[in-house]
């Protein structure tokens, strides 16, 4: 669909290394002329790929895709580890890699696969009596993180060159998942130490980065040299959830956040894992719902009280 601005849409972003992700989304909020804006994530400054943004009434989207399952791809340094589990930090030991072959560095990566408990890296952006972790790691405190329950779908070696201590990945994984620690673990499992030296997240749960604008692609857009193919009506993005459309009256009602009646719904098509779209019967979105359907109750997460809050402007 062809799309005339950015308000009340889902965008998709990738963010160049080198500049943070606030940089990046205050870059595409002005070049975009984007009143309100709000992320789904964030990427580490020297990462690079796929921000999943929202704009206006589509903020409060956010926390969905925040749940979202990410891929990966990006290269390990194997024999050297360095205090943020990534290659802009501190070198904190070197090792020779004597005795290490890609088939065990292959065995070692597959020991990733499937539900494990992480320990994130120190300097995170985890709060610890509510201040960052990485915050009390640069004043030299120690720091103790609790593990994290994640899950790896696929650890895939992409490439190897053991003479310069490379290792190329494409990895899946839950949300939640620090690839500089999954580095980190790596060199641990060896011997030899390790850590990122190159990320870029390419999927975040049904988004890729195929379909994503650099900042400058915003800036052509706004010129009018470009179409938004980069943005997303939020009907389309929430395509993966379950859907209901009302009739007038049941409309009325859960504009208002109240209760509506099983004998108001026009058509329900259930996702099981998801929760519930609730449109009017002109496809316009109203509100967000969990829906118990043999007890008919009803848990709003969101509701959208004003006619064409949603419509792409």
């Amino acid at each position: 669909m062809k799309i005339s601005g950015l308000d009340n849409a889902v965008l998709l972003l990738d963010k160049p290394a080198g500049i943070t992700s606030f940089d990046t989304i205050s870059r595409v909020k002005r070049a975009g002329r984007i009143r309100k804006i709000g992320h789904s994530g964030t990427l580490d400054k020297f990462a690079s790929g796929l921000l999943v943004v929202c704009t206006g009434q589509a903020t409060k989207l956010t926390r969905y895709f925040l749940e979202s399952d990410k891929r990966y791809t990006g290269s390990i340094k194997l024999g050297m580890a360095t205090d943020t589990c990534d290659i802009t930090g501190e070198v904190v030991s070197h090792s020779g890699l004597e005795g290490i072959d890609e088939e065990r560095v292959r065995a070692a990566m597959a020991e990733f696969m499937g539900r494990s408990v992480q320990i994130p890296p120190e300097y995170s952006s985890l709060k610890i009596g509510g201040e960052r972790a990485s915050d009390r790691a640069r004043r030299g405190e120690k720091v103790v993180l609790e593990g994290r329950n994640i899950r790896v779908y696929r650890a895939d070696i992409t490439g190897m060159d053991l003479g310069q201590g490379k290792v190329d990945f494409d990895i899946a994984c839950s949300k939640g998942t620090y690839i500089r620690s999954i580095a980190r673990d790596l060199g641990e499992k060896l011997g030899t130490g390790a850590c990122l030296s190159a990320l870029r997240r390419v999927e975040s749960g049904r988004f890729s980065i195929d379909h994503a604008a650099r900042p400058d692609d915003v800036a052509e857009f706004a010129a009018g040299n470009l179409e938004a193919f980069f943005a997303i009506d939020p009907a389309s993005a929430l395509a993966d959830f379950g859907r209901v459309v009302l009739n007038e009256s049941g409309a009325s009602r859960a504009f208002n956040g109240a209760f509506f009646h099983r004998e108001e719904v026009l058509t329900m098509d259930n996702r099981d894992k998801y929760p519930y779209v609730i449109f009017d019967s002109h496809d316009e979105i109203i509100a967000i719902a969990e829906i118990e359907t043999e007890t008919w109750q009803i848990n709003y997460h969101s509701v959208f009280n004003a006619v064409n809050e949603f419509k792409l402007q």
